[in-house]
């Protein structure tokens, strides 16, 4: 009889329609039943029955709950072959498996989100993602006021390349990281499974995700010849089996019911699940392409909140030379392609009302001083020059790629090319820009307004959240504290400032209003009576397994847009 092995996941969210994700142990046919909440004139039950898809011998479902009204809450179960069986993990605590939909309406409902990064899922010490799942239960009675309309992880949801010691006596092969797609397969299974909190905020919050480098290798893709040398060291197995645990796990859900349908990995498992074919070396094929250069798939997003949100992919799409050429290595790199910055052009020109909401794994902007210098080691001033000028411009650029290598730069502003035009379509906005981001370890705030007077109107304000469960070397906090007495420069036509935080318990670990320690944070997003809008954040922590509030961003009042 089938059970589940992961799940259930509420996923993509719109105002009428939510997708729901599971991994069962073996081919079934699911059906789910989705209820309208008692406050709903209208109680009929939705329900929807969708086949397996089997990926190597895993086997997955991603259903598409259709026609539902905004702003509405619904419980829901899941059902196997028969209206009997309903659909479990053996041994599990029951989840409270309800969900809302979207809002339509900034004028009756703010959108609040939730978001963090980096969760290394270790039994033996403070889990945030888990605390924030037994608050939802704690908060359930006031649910409308308290739980967050969305949750948004921004990378590094497993550590592939640091699994769990307590998995190595079960799964010996781990010890040297995860290789094959049934290796990361163990590693999600753990991270979202193992822990009732962990379950209970993915089975009742519509969450997003996106990855960053640890769910494949740490550093994966940080220069131009990365990619090349990890082929030449065998590791092209790897880089496609992690993409594909990816694709299974976290991007297939991503994408808003009825608008993936030309995704060609969304279209191999739609054929899968209707051919009943197992789909894991097709999806392979595609992916290996993606590595080899030879194709570009998409896995940037968009959310279709009120403001909306557009996920950035800042991975994959990183310059990579298969060439040792002096003009390839030391031309301006990219962060993201021309194909995905075109796309987020025509996003921004779409959604015009309110401020924009950015997410990128890796921050656009960083603490005054580290991003002063990553500025400066991605400039690339003599990569089209000649003769005398392209020799010093090489050794310079070797001069500049060892010091990222050493100072494990991997952030937006030494991808130039990236990184000047994206300045210059958020420049263009006119409007205030919520850019949120994870993966550095340690949170912050900064606001920043470009120095131009005819774009006084544009600020930009960089959120970051992490770890959610993790912490930093012993040498990388002594360097980020020394760094964090510097609150404020100005570089590449931006004016940079770390904003203020304002401790709510005196036990928040603050070093010149940066936060260092698990966290996980609550955006708010209101609109106001003058039609201008509100942000505010909160930092959350987990006490002895609770989520307590360790404290508030102080946002610049006069900015409001």
């Amino acid at each position: 009889m089938p059970f589940l092995c992961v799940g259930p996941l509420i996923r993509a969210a719109s105002s009428t329609s939510v997708a729901i994700w599971a991994e069962l142990s073996e081919h079934c046919t699911v059906k789910i039943t989705v209820t309208p909440e008692n406050n709903h004139t209208d109680t009929t039950p939705i329900s929807v029955q969708t086949s397996t898809v089997q990926v190597d011998s895993h086997f997955y479902v991603l259903a598409q709950i259709q026609g539902l009204q905004p702003a509405s809450w619904y419980s829901y179960i899941l059902k196997a072959d028969t209206e009997q069986h309903i659909l479990h993990i053996e041994g599990s605590t029951p989840l409270q498996q309800y969900f809302r939909t979207l809002s339509t309406n900034p004028d009756q409902s703010p959108l609040r989100l939730a978001y963090g990064s980096c969760r290394k899922a270790d039994p033996t010490k403070p889990d945030t993602l888990s605390a924030f799942g037994s608050w939802l239960q704690e908060k359930q009675a006031t649910r409308d006021a308290d739980w967050p309309h969305l949750l948004l992880l921004i990378g590094d949801q497993i550590y592939a390349d640091e699994p769990p010691p307590v998995l190595f006596s079960t799964y010996p092969q781990l010890q040297d990281g995860a290789t094959q797609f049934a290796d990361f397969a163990i590693l999600y299974q753990y991270a979202w499974a193992h822990d009732d909190g962990v379950r209970q905020a993915l089975a009742s919050i519509p969450t997003y995700m996106i990855f960053d480098d640890h769910e494949i290798l740490n550093n994966w893709n940080v220069s131009p010849s990365w990619r090349a040398e990890a082929i030449r060291a065998g590791q092209t197995q790897t880089l496609i089996d992690g993409l594909l645990a990816y694709w299974v796990y976290q991007g297939w859900g991503n994408y808003t019911p009825g608008t993936d349908t030309t995704h060609p990995l969304s279209h191999i498992m739609d054929q899968g699940r209707e051919n009943k074919t197992d789909v894991g070396q097709e999806l392979r094929a595609l992916l290996r392409k993606e590595i080899f250069g030879q194709s570009s798939i998409a896995w940037h997003y968009t959310i279709p909140t009120t403001p909306a949100i557009f996920v950035m992919n800042a991975r994959t799409e990183r310059t990579a030379s298969f060439s040792t050429t002096p003009h390839e290595l030391n031309a301006p790199t990219e962060i993201m392609n021309s194909s995905q910055m075109d796309d987020l052009q025509e996003w921004l020109q779409q959604n015009t009302q309110g401020p924009g909401i950015l997410a990128s794994s890796v921050p656009v902007l960083l603490p005054p001083a580290i991003g002063l210098l990553e500025y400066i080691a991605g400039l690339r001033p003599l990569s089209a020059k000649s003769g005398i000028a392209s020799i010093v411009g090489n050794i310079l650029t070797k001069i500049q790629q060892r010091v990222i290598d050493s100072a494990d730069f991997d952030h937006w502003p030494i991808y130039n090319r990236s990184w000047q035009r994206l300045l210059k379509l958020l420049q263009g906005q006119h409007r205030d820009m919520l850019l949120l981001s994870g993966d550095v370890h340690f949170s912050y705030a900064l606001q920043a307004r470009f120095l131009a007077s005819n774009h006084q109107e544009t600020m930009l304000y960089q959120l970051v959240s992490t770890p959610l469960q993790n912490e930093l070397d012993a040498s990388s906090l002594r360097k980020l504290k020394i760094q964090s007495r510097i609150n404020q420069t100005t570089y590449s036509g931006l004016h940079t400032k770390i904003l203020p935080f304002k401790k709510q318990t005196a036990t928040a670990t603050i070093d010149h209003n940066l936060l260092f320690e698990n966290a996980i944070a609550f955006v708010t997003v209101e609109k106001q009576t003058n039609g201008k809008y509100h942000f505010q954040q909160i930092y959350a922590g987990s006490r002895n397994g609770k989520l307590e509030i360790l404290g508030q961003t102080q946002l610049d009042e006069s900015r409001e847009q």
